[in-house]
């Protein structure tokens, strides 16, 4: 069964039972951003836990706040993380995110969707 929301934001779609989010073209992700989507995203899951794939490629920035809240409050009720950033400069951004955040749950960057959907399935 598939569920999809919309907003501002971002899309937020439940299928093949992970969370896949697809982030707003050009969105700057402050702190206050950063809380707007966790909750938007915690609402559309219903408190449940679930897998999540991120599609970042169309993310223009994300400040120091965002990204310390998003590693640790904004991991909450997630397993597993995928993040897909389709072009070289997303991609380093993402690695950095990941090594210097240390994000609470298991989060992982694939240049490509077939490859985060692999990820998450394991």
């Amino acid at each position: 069964m598939e569920y999809d929301y919309t907003n501002d934001l971002a899309q937020f779609k439940i299928e093949d039972d992970f969370l896949r989010i697809v982030f707003a073209t050009d969105l700057k992700i402050s702190i206050d951003v950063a809380k707007a989507l966790v909750l938007d995203r915690l609402r559309f899951q219903s408190y449940s836990d679930f897998k999540v794939l991120c599609d970042v490629s169309q993310i223009h920035s994300i400040d120091i706040e965002a990204r310390t809240y998003l590693s640790t409050y904004g991991s909450s009720l997630l397993k597993k993380v995928a993040l897909v950033a389709c072009t070289p400069p997303l991609y380093q951004m993402a690695r950095f995110y990941i090594r210097t955040n240390t994000p609470k749950v298991p989060t992982a960057v694939f240049r490509t969707t077939e490859e985060a959907e692999l990820y998450l399935k394991l």
